[in-house]
């Protein structure tokens, strides 16, 4: 019983973040919350086919902008708020991997071990699943049609 408990306050607390999150792409972006809504859905994908590394690689390049600096992407870019949003949840929240506050997201994914590699890949589809959900539900479809 109280596994379940626990990994339903997992999954809650994950919902909750995803809400947030979903609330930061529609109210940061503007006219770019279609972006953020299209790259949510896109994301797992990107998970799948190329690792979850070489994905996170593709969003922290995307996301460097003009105001990324010192490695840390620009939260004014869609692809830089994904990331930052991903690591924000995988740095406060995820236990099964040691995720260090003073380390960047891909510093922190290069130096897992295997099992914690596949668990963390595991973790941030299931984030991206809420993620994607509230972003179909807050962002109106008139600014995500294309």
């Amino acid at each position: 019983m109280a596994e379940n408990t626990s990994r339903t306050t997992l999954e809650q607390g994950r919902a909750a973040f995803a809400y947030k999150a979903a609330e930061a792409g529609r109210d940061n972006l503007g006219t770019k919350s279609s972006e953020y809504k299209s790259y949510v859905k896109k994301l797992p994908m990107l998970i799948k086919t190329n690792g979850l590394g070489a994905a996170i690689s593709f969003a922290f390049a995307k996301g460097n902008g003009k105001n990324g600096k010192n490695g840390i992407p620009d939260i004014g870019k869609t692809w830089g708020l994904i990331y930052l949003q991903i690591e924000e949840w995988l740095k406060n929240n995820w236990v099964l991997a040691d995720f260090k506050k003073d380390e960047t997201l891909m510093q922190n994914l290069l130096r897992l071990e295997t099992p914690e590699y596949r668990a963390t890949t595991i973790e941030v589809l299931a984030l991206l699943n809420w993620m994607r959900r509230f972003a179909e539900g807050l962002i109106d479809k008139s600014d995500s049609d294309e």
